[in-house]
């Protein structure tokens, strides 16, 4: 009786109730990942429109101020050119000869008062000219900087927008080849949805935790990891393990990722907020007293996330490393990631420009 009821209940029930989720067809998730660039792109673009909004106002800001400037300038050059003309017409100098011609000393020092308070007040309605003329020529310099940064602002936002529209239209000619679309697009909310409510937020705080602690990684900077090429050339040698333990002891965030030096590159892979994120990134040495961190590749559950937010990361934090936090008198001279090893070539300058050929 009871394995009858079984298979009556086998029977019954749909099979889709034991069956398990299948994944994703490899047209599925090209799609998938089409349209999480393509939102990607949308959000960015929006974030461009926002700040050149901003920068319109500006502008327009700085032309009522502009305007006003003009004004000052033009009340502080009325009066320097009547300091100018009275120099020019020898006012001042007949004024110098009346002290010169004085009768007794206390007519000496009552027109040397009124000869210094006048020579004073001269300067000062010079000197507030050209305080005026520069603060007009900075402001000028500014507001050509922001339609300078306006234009670029443009040209990008231009050039996302046709990325965007490009990828959406390859999204849409892919779907069409689908026999029944409803389910990646299910996938496809559910993927938006997951990134927006999880995803960047999380991206964002672990982000915001890696640049703060990057600050602190000269702390490794430990005699027993630098090696010495004479006085003034050094080697600082950080292997990925103490990196990775470095980090680890900083902040409980990092203990799901891995952050390994290979081909010159810095790679981090690991889970945080049960979701998988993959950075790669490397360094450039911009100056001898900075290194910057570029990001070439960025991740969120294996699908690539667009050059848009690479940069928008990369400009909200500063992942890069600053040698005068070790001393103030080191420069860096290179920098390798290479066999799990990460090895700056540090200089150390002399005070006064001692020790440089």
């Amino acid at each position: 009786m009871r394995k009858f009821l079984l298979v009556l209940f086998l029977l019954v029930c749909p099979l889709t109730v034991f069956a398990q989720e299948e994944p994703a067809t490899p047209l599925e998730q090209l799609i998938l990942q089409q349209h999480f660039t393509q939102k990607e792109l949308e959000r960015t673009l929006t974030l461009l429109k926002e700040e050149e909004m901003r920068t319109y106002g500006e502008i327009a800001q700085m032309d009522l101020d502009l305007q006003r400037q003009k004004l000052v300038m033009e009340a502080t050059q009325r009066r320097a050119g009547e300091v100018a003309r009275a120099y020019y017409m020898g006012e001042r100098t007949n004024l110098l000869t009346l002290l010169l011609n004085a009768e007794n000393f206390n007519q000496f020092l009552l027109m040397y008062d009124f000869y210094e308070i006048l020579y004073e007040r001269d300067m000062s309605r010079l000197e507030s000219y050209h305080t005026e003329r520069t603060k007009l020529t900075a402001m000028q310099t500014d507001k050509k900087n922001r339609l300078e940064q306006l234009q670029v602002l443009r040209k990008k936002y231009e050039l996302q927008l046709s990325e965007m529209l490009a990828v959406a239209a390859e999204k849409e000619k892919n779907v069409q080849k689908l026999d029944d679309p409803t389910v990646v697009e299910s996938m496809m909310n559910h993927l938006i949805l997951d990134w927006e409510k999880r995803g960047l937020p999380a991206f964002q705080t672990f982000f915001g935790m890696l640049a703060k602690v990057m600050v602190q990684v000269p702390e490794l900077a430990t005699p027993d990891r630098i090696q010495s090429e004479g006085l003034l050339k050094h080697t600082l040698t950080i292997n990925q393990t103490d990196f990775n333990n470095f980090l680890i002891e900083k902040d409980a965030l990092f203990k799901q990722s891995h952050f390994s030096f290979e081909d010159n590159k810095l790679t981090v892979e690991g889970t945080y907020d049960q979701m998988e994120l993959k950075l790669v990134g490397n360094y450039e040495l911009v100056s001898p007293t900075q290194l910057k961190f570029h990001i070439s590749e960025l991740y969120f559950d294996g699908f690539a996330l667009p050059q848009s937010t690479v940069e928008e990361m990369e400009e909200a934090y500063d992942l890069g490393f600053y040698p005068e936090l070790i001393s103030p008198n080191i420069q860096v001279q290179g920098i390798t990631l290479m066999d799990e090893e990460l090895k700056l070539q540090l200089q150390f300058n002399l005070p006064f420009g001692f020790g440089k050929k």
